[in-house]
């Protein structure tokens, strides 16, 4: 589907930088007439903070949204959007935040699986600081955050997840390397008849771009 895309960046450098900004959106949509009518729409925002020395506050947002038009009813489920785990709603596994599809065995969910939704909205507060002793080494950085989101078919500010921890982040020679640590704080629990959320405590990414 034909795209445009807008970037404005002011940061201070590519990688771990500590003042500036970045937003990017995003749109396509496809032509009229064809098979299926649709579009999407991103936004994304981040600002970073300096405070006291080599210790840096980052808030970042993200909003997407897709439907279908025409003939087409609501967006493709091929194009829809996931959230969940690094790079969104850390605490929680990869992409399982929002809708999912239930394999039932008498009536009993056996299986969960994510499937999107067309909405997605992302939130992060984060704290970086020096590892302590280490306040020299320019390549790693810890961090405190605050991850809020989800995606749904129909935004409600109760769909949204929440959680907490601790992240560490490495340039290494071999490439980025991220973890963190995370404790969901209303992670919706499963019932006889509908899977709860499924946590994971820790997580870890290799060539993230920070």
């Amino acid at each position: 589907a034909p795209s445009i895309g807008w970037t404005h960046d002011t940061l201070n450098r590519g990688l771990f930088p500590t003042e500036g900004g970045q937003q990017r959106l995003s749109a396509l949509a496809t032509i009229p007439g064809s098979d299926l009518e649709y579009y999407k729409l991103s936004y994304k925002h981040q600002v970073y903070f300096p405070l006291a020395k080599d210790f840096t506050f980052r808030l970042q947002g993200e909003f997407a949204y897709g439907d279908g038009y025409g003939d087409t009813n609501g967006l493709p489920f091929f194009e829809n959007y996931f959230a969940g785990g690094t790079g969104s709603v850390r605490g929680y596994k990869n992409y399982t935040l929002g809708p999912r599809a239930h394999i039932l065995v008498n009536g009993v969910p056996v299986a969960s699986n994510p499937i999107g939704g067309s909405t997605k909205v992302i939130g992060n507060a984060e704290m970086f600081f020096p590892v302590p002793f280490f306040s020299e080494t320019k390549s790693i950085r810890l961090g405190a955050f605050f991850d809020a989101g989800t995606v749904s078919d129909g935004f409600s500010v109760s769909d949204l997840r929440y959680s907490t921890g601790v992240s560490g982040e490495w340039l290494s020679p071999f490439g980025a390397l991220s973890v963190s640590a995370a404790l969901p704080l209303n992670a919706k629990s499963g019932t006889a008849t509908e899977p709860g959320d499924q946590k994971q405590f820790f997580q870890f990414n290799f060539g993230q771009n920070f």
